[in-house]
């Protein structure tokens, strides 16, 4: 799922080649972008309907000191320029 709202919305993100348990997918979602700065994240939903948590949920369960394995909804900036950096919020 991917979403340009801070998560209010998600929409199902197009899969590209085969899905495996426990593996990396590419995936695609079509929008008209109008060259303003966005940020997009992205969540995985697992075969049991598990669904990636936001960084925030993560943190009330495993504390702030889960550094190397922290799943958490990934957030990208998209600047006007098109330059993307992975930015860090709840």
């Amino acid at each position: 799922d991917v979403t340009m709202d801070g998560g209010r919305n998600w929409q199902t993100a197009r899969i590209d080649g085969p899905v495996f348990d426990k593996s990396l997918v590419r995936f695609y979602v079509d929008f008209d972008w109008n060259g303003q700065e966005l940020m997009i994240q992205s969540r995985a939903m697992d075969s049991t309907g598990y669904v990636q948590p936001t960084k925030d949920e993560l943190r009330k369960v495993r504390g702030v000191n889960s550094i190397y394995h922290n799943n958490g909804i990934q957030t990208w900036l998209v600047r006007s320029t098109g330059e993307t950096e992975n930015v860090e919020i709840g």
